[in-house]
């Protein structure tokens, strides 16, 4: 798969685990990667975020969000 798939797959299964652990609808979780820049932060970590799990990139990005006002700590 090349690395654009792979980053595309990412962000996919980011959205749903994020949707799953904030319980929150798949839309909202879209709309708030989308204005907060999260796809964006996904695709140029992409070469530390492919080596670790996604709960701990979830983490990651929770981090960055709560850092641009995004979501609660």
């Amino acid at each position: 798969m090349e690395e654009q798939s792979q980053i595309i797959y990412m962000q996919t299964r980011l959205v749903r685990l994020a949707a799953e652990q904030w319980r929150k609808p798949y839309r909202d979780v879209v709309e708030l990667f989308r204005a907060k820049g999260v796809f964006r932060y996904i695709a140029k970590m992409w070469d530390l975020f492919q080596i670790e799990g996604d709960l701990a990139v979830l983490d990651d990005v929770q981090q960055y969000l709560v850092a641009r006002k995004g979501v609660d700590a």
